[in-house]
């Protein structure tokens, strides 16, 4: 009997604790977290961070305060009520609220942004607990990634639906050849690379022309390092109508079909023997260009000559402007640019007239979309060019012969007039009595 009044009184106590307690035991928490836009940041970039707080209680109030390593991040913005600290109040339906900050990377290391210092309240006006968050950022330089990057720009497979290639593919054989019958005009090439990060170009359908075709696959690995793999697909080509230009080997292409016509030129047909082939005619120009293919299967634009030679055709593209390159007539060369110098404009190798006085070299060619022969000016570092109004250097290089001449004669004149006055002082000297003072008076 005693045993159970015990029992009973420890149960009332217990209950009695666990009724003015319940509202500690039952206390709501606000969580505050930290999380980063990349856990990795290359110096000199920027990152955002982003902060929130939440709980499954309506938010009455809360402050915290932000802290970060400022010899690795500098602070740029945040959208906190205090740049660097929060102190805020609830709507009595808010349960979280997000707060943005960015950061740049200054060096290298380990970065952290934390919340410290916080506090906060429901709406009810009870005490919350709170867990404050972190986030760290592994802050790195260009050069640590780039290195980082992948190597590998090797294919781990290469095919032609429906045909056989020779030999037979592996990632360290880069030339392949593929043997076509007459009249097959496209094929479709299919590659993959061995590395996931790593980028292929060159494949899909390809549309062919007789004879050689080059087809060349390109794989970029993410380091930026590339390699090709090339197919050499021959079609069969009947009758094939062979040019020797320059003691080089070409043939007449026959077929259009996907051929990249230069710009301003319309495709016309002509007699060759017995057989039409394709020309392209420009009415701007007056040019006649033909199409041959080399013994790679590269394909070349040349311009038909009214003395039956050839001369190879190329466009180079200038911010709108589009030219053919010429050599200049020796008499029309501006004074100052006898200097010769060949530069890349891309892939391109082009022929400029350099003046040392000057650092934008000339370009002398016809510019397809009008027609017109000029000089241009070219610049090197924005890419850009200008017509060339050589007039102007020719009325300022007239201005500056009469400069010269007036300064020669002017010059001329002021010797004379010298030689003249000591000419004259020499001999008004030489008047003078010996025996005569200054005064005029005799010794």
């Amino acid at each position: 009997m005693i045993y159970q009044n015990k029992k009973w009184l420890w149960l009332t106590i217990l209950g009695f604790f666990l009724f003015f307690s319940k509202e500690n035991v039952f206390a709501a928490n606000a969580n505050i977290s930290v999380s980063g836009s990349s856990k990795t940041v290359v110096v000199g970039n920027t990152v955002k961070v982003t902060i929130t707080i939440s709980s499954s209680q309506a938010l009455g109030s809360w402050e915290f305060d932000v802290k970060y390593d400022s010899s690795k991040l500098t602070f740029v913005n945040s959208n906190l009520e205090g740049n660097m600290r929060s102190t805020n109040v609830g709507n009595g339906s808010m349960k979280s609220k997000t707060y943005t900050l960015t950061f740049k990377a200054k060096s290298q290391g380990s970065a952290k942004v934390w919340v410290t210092n916080s506090d906060a309240i429901d709406w009810d006006e009870k005490s919350m607990s709170t867990t404050d968050g972190s986030y760290t950022f592994n802050i790195i330089t260009q050069k640590q990634l780039e290195d980082s990057y992948s190597k590998n720009n090797n294919l781990s497979s290469l095919s032609v639906e429906g045909y056989e290639l020779t030999p037979v593919f592996g990632k360290d054989t880069l030339e392949y050849t593929l043997e076509l019958e007459n009249g097959i005009e496209s094929i479709v090439v299919n590659a993959k690379a061995e590395d996931s990060k790593a980028s292929v170009s060159g494949t899909g359908t390809k549309m062919l022309s007789e004879g050689d075709n080059r087809i060349v696959i390109r794989v970029t690995a993410q380091n930026g390092a590339t390699k090709d793999y090339v197919i050499n697909a021959k079609v069969k080509e009947l009758n094939p109508i062979p040019l020797t230009i320059d003691g080089e080997e070409y043939t007449v292409v026959r077929k259009t079909d996907g051929l990249s016509i230069p710009s301003t030129f319309v495709e016309t047909s002509m007699m060759m023997g017995e057989e039409s082939v394709p020309i392209f005619e420009s009415d701007i120009t007056g040019y006649r260009l033909i199409a041959l293919k080399d013994t790679t299967g590269k394909i070349f634009f040349f311009i038909m000559k009214e003395d039956g030679s050839y001369l190879l055709y190329q466009e180079t593209s200038f911010n709108g402007i589009t030219i053919f390159m010429i050599t200049p007539p020796k008499e029309e060369i501006p004074s100052g640019y006898e200097t010769v110098e060949k530069i890349l404009l891309g892939e391109t190798e082009i022929s400029v007239y350099k003046n040392k006085d000057s650092d934008y070299p000339l370009i002398y060619g016809v510019n397809i979309q009008t027609g017109e022969t000029n000089w241009y000016s070219y610049d090197e570092r924005e890419g850009t060019l200008q017509r060339f109004d050589n007039s102007r250097i020719d009325v300022l290089s007239k201005r500056n012969d009469r400069l010269l001449f007036l300064i020669f004669v002017l010059s001329g004149c002021s010797f004379l007039l010298m030689l003249f006055l000591l000419i004259f002082y020499s001999k008004t000297r030489r008047e003078i009595p010996k025996s005569q003072n200054l005064s005029g008076e005799n010794l």
